[in-house]
């Protein structure tokens, strides 16, 4: 999988910049702490930590905290973070947060209802009266299913030693009764001598409908807006991106 390959996915992502100020902002409104679901390598903990926000970091795999340890120590924020390893459909914190956020389609790792319901129970318990859950994910768009591509968005990292380039090449295969895409990654490096080396590795995810975010959203006791991308424009026909800002209020 992807996730258990660090180097390979922080190539992939080293230059999304998207959804920082999105989430920066967010922390400047709520004050933190702030809890992350799904942190990764450290990409959005960074950008948090680095604007003067504590943050509990929490993800599944050791190898990509063990990659946001070195990231975030390189940028002298570790004092403002601590990195949990737990899974988020399960985790159980005596704390409480004004903002948890699942951010980049980390949500899209909820493979299941039970997956989904669980997830949105441990925001629950984790969220401050009043607090608010952010999330993003893509707006399901798929392409040529069963066909190799090359990743145009692929802007890849500085070669090693002996590598002339660095391609990415892709292909999707869709499960519409799960609602599950698979995408088998070759990651091509072309060597100075002439050779290639490929490294294949996998991402599986969940889509979802915005309708569906809504009754998932609902369903759990949270009021949800959802926006067309991180400006916080109106979600349309077009918009790449469910941008989500769910509420939930405790019985008195």
């Amino acid at each position: 999988m992807l996730y258990d390959e660090p180097d390979l996915y922080d190539a992939h992502y080293i230059g999304y910049r998207d959804d920082l100020p999105f989430y920066t902002r967010l922390a400047a409104d709520t004050g933190s702490p702030v809890l992350e679901l799904g942190a990764g390598t450290g990409r959005v903990t960074e950008a948090l930590a680095l604007a003067g926000h504590e943050v509990l970091a929490v993800d599944l795999s050791p190898t990509m905290l063990a990659t946001a340890e070195a990231r975030l120590g390189r940028a002298g924020v570790m004092d403002r973070v601590r990195l949990l390893e737990a899974d988020m459909r399960s985790l159980r914190l005596n704390e409480r947060f004004p903002l948890v956020i699942a951010p980049f389609n980390a949500l899209m790792h909820a493979y299941t209802l039970d997956d989904q319901d669980r997830t949105l129970d441990v925001v629950r318990q984790h969220l401050e009266d009043g607090g608010v859950f952010a999330f993003d994910l893509y707006v399901p768009n798929f392409g040529p299913e069963g066909v190799l591509r090359r990743e145009p968005d692929f802007r890849g990292r500085q070669p090693g030693e002996g590598v002339l380039r660095e391609d990415v090449l892709f292909v999707q295969e869709m499960d519409r009764t799960a609602q599950l895409v698979t995408t088998t990654y070759f990651h091509d490096a072309v060597t100075r001598d002439g050779s290639l080396r490929r490294r294949v590795t996998e991402l599986r995810q969940r889509y979802y409908t915005r309708f569906e975010v809504e009754r998932l959203c609902r369903a759990g006791g949270f009021r949800l807006r959802v926006y067309g991308d991180f400006d916080r424009s109106r979600y349309g026909e077009g918009s790449p991106l469910m941008v989500c800002l769910a509420r939930h209020e405790r019985a008195a």
